[in-house]
């Protein structure tokens, strides 16, 4: 993508994210305020409906570690990171991830460094951060290449990096788009490029409040991140995530996520080191 469509795109991706991702389930959960309380009650949803999170992001060991998070949503993991006793720094494309953030650190008394801008022009100088965590966020920046260079210039050699994006061979591509995946796999195979997702596959992982799709959302595969990533020391991908339409929704998750989350799950969590 050129650097005037990426522009395009960070312009777009910072208004539609103002809305915070989270949002919806809030309001699922009757949740109207930014209290400790209402926050507290988000996030133990959050981290129940998520448990693979914790295999995944070390809160176990980033004490005292420079760490950086990049797409900051609702802050649930900003939070979790801060009272884990990370020198936690956030980034983020939009205005109301940056607050909320802010907000919460500022709830907690913990000092944070927390800027609004892309990964894709990271403000931070090389070798800055013993850690950068981006969940669900480099499949929206527009040139996910460059998110995944920028990521490897602010780690210190031997940092690590944990960087979640969509799966293009998910089991929900295959059930819902199977004639878009199919050709996605064929181009893959050929060395080309992908299919652009429609509006229909994007708005299926994320829309706001009016239902408008996400502006930017790329699917890749495990295989496409480990050549994307080459340069780096180790890198390992899991599949995680796991939902059936219809009457299959019947059966519960708990089921399904070590079983078909691990098999063909929505989401690749790739943990990578520099």
């Amino acid at each position: 993508m050129t650097l005037a469509a990426t522009t395009g795109v960070s312009e777009a991706n910072a208004a539609f994210w103002n809305e915070l991702c989270g949002s919806g389930l809030a309001r699922t959960l009757g949740i109207n305020d930014d209290s400790t309380a209402s926050l507290a009650r988000f996030d133990r949803w959050y981290f129940d409906f998520y448990p693979y999170l914790a295999r995944h992001i070390p809160f176990a060991a980033v004490a005292g570690k420079r760490v950086l998070e990049v797409g900051l949503g609702y802050g649930s993991v900003a939070q979790k990171l801060a009272e884990a006793g990370a020198l936690y720094h956030g980034l983020d494309i939009a205005g109301g991830p940056v607050a909320m953030a802010r907000h919460r650190l500022t709830l907690l008394g913990i000092a944070g460094d927390v800027r609004q801008g892309s990964i894709l022009d990271c403000p931070w100088p090389d070798a800055a951060f013993d850690y950068v965590i981006a969940i669900g966020c480099y499949h929206h920046t527009g040139n996910l290449e460059r998110a995944i260079a920028e990521t490897h210039r602010i780690l210190v050699p031997g940092g690590s990096a944990v960087i979640m994006v969509y799966n293009a061979y998910s089991h929900r591509r295959w059930l819902r788009w199977p004639l878009a995946t199919a050709r996605a796999l064929l181009a893959e195979r050929r060395g080309s490029r992908a299919p652009v997702a429609s509006a229909a596959e994007r708005a299926a992982y994320d829309a706001d409040a009016a239902g408008n799709a996400a502006p930017e959302t790329v699917f890749v595969s495990a295989h496409y991140l480990k050549r994307a990533m080459r340069g780096w020391s180790a890198v390992a991908v899991a599949r995680e995530n796991a939902d059936l339409p219809g009457p299959l929704r019947a059966i519960p998750r708990r089921w399904l996520l070590p079983t078909l989350g691990r098999w063909s799950g929505l989401d690749l969590y790739c943990c990578a080191i520099k």
